[in-house]
């Protein structure tokens, strides 16, 4: 991916907490955890991006969750409206999101549906932040917490109460734009021109007398070379890129992005007390979003 993409986004985040620290503090003056009352789609803050969350809590592959936890499929889902502000969150930070987070806010409660019927939980004020993309690595990372109160429960499936971590995936359309272009160039280059030379030179030594193969050699390891590299730079490309289960990923507004902002679906995780020392995060469940001014259900 072209270092512009990368390197914008490096400095739209170094620059991220300079700004966040300009920001004036009565905007932070609404208890954390009070219910939020706003009708309407528009965040109360101009920079802040406004997306509808669907939980999915349930046992994962490889979850350190006890064994009766989510034991028999039943899976909790918790759709809540959540706005992404450019403000210092102030609260208590978390390694797994980072120092200095910044504000994430619920707009109201979040419902969910059991045994008993429909069910409110309280969610407070949670911190979050982007980690840069690295090239040929990995996309840029979104990490955030919420605290959802006492939790809920569906049968055997229970949500604690308490902080619940959210990471996902997300680019700009830029990085994409970038990827995607580069990515075409390179298949182009091997299925146009490396692809059908190495053919040709492997039928050429293929047909050689011993004495012509030697000479023939160096040109065939090569171009097997050259494929080889080629194929590799997809490969790092793709890496950074949205993967093909990520189905058609809504752009929408983020703080401090300048151009649209599209976010993967993620993990859930909870943070427990390591087994020996320090702490351990246990897979809940998995997320996804949709930014509001996309969403059409909401504009209804």
């Amino acid at each position: 991916i072209s270092p512009f993409s990368l390197g914008k986004l490096h400095m739209i985040m170094s620059t991220l907490l300079l700004l966040c620290l300009l920001v004036s503090s009565h905007a932070l003056s609404q208890p954390v955890g009070s219910k939020l009352v706003q009708s309407s789609l528009t965040p109360p803050n101009p920079q802040a991006g406004r997306w509808r969350l669907m939980l999915d809590v349930g046992r994962e592959q490889g979850t350190w969750m006890p064994p009766e936890w989510g034991s028999s499929g039943t899976r909790l889902a918790i759709p809540l409206l959540v706005d992404f502000l450019p403000l210092r969150s102030n609260l208590e930070d978390d390694p797994l999101v980072g120092r200095n987070s910044l504000l994430v806010k619920p707009v109201d409660e979040a419902t969910f549906i059991n045994e008993n019927g429909e069910q409110t939980i309280q969610v407070q004020a949670g911190g979050w932040s982007v980690e840069p993309p690295k090239e040929g690595k990995s996309p840029a990372v979104l990490r955030f917490w919420l605290d959802f109160g006492e939790g809920g429960e569906k049968r055997d499936t229970v949500l604690p109460p308490g902080r619940v971590f959210f990471t996902a995936a997300g680019w700009m359309d830029e990085e994409i734009e970038v990827g995607n272009k580069a990515r075409s160039g390179l298949v182009s280059l091997l299925e146009n021109d490396i692809l059908v030379k190495l053919k040709a030179a492997q039928e050429d030594y293929d047909q050689a007398n011993a004495l012509a193969k030697v000479g023939k050699l160096s040109n065939l390891v090569g171009l097997s070379t050259k494929r080889d590299n080629t194929m590799a730079r997809i490969r790092s490309i793709d890496k950074s890129l949205p993967k093909k289960g990520d189905g058609n990923l809504k752009p929408g507004k983020f703080p401090f992005i300048e151009s649209r902002f599209r976010i993967a679906g993620g993990g859930l995780c909870v943070k427990r007390p390591g087994k020996v020392m320090g702490s351990e995060y246990h897979i809940l469940g998995t997320w996804s979003c949709t930014p509001v001014d996309t969403d059409e259900s909401l504009r209804s």
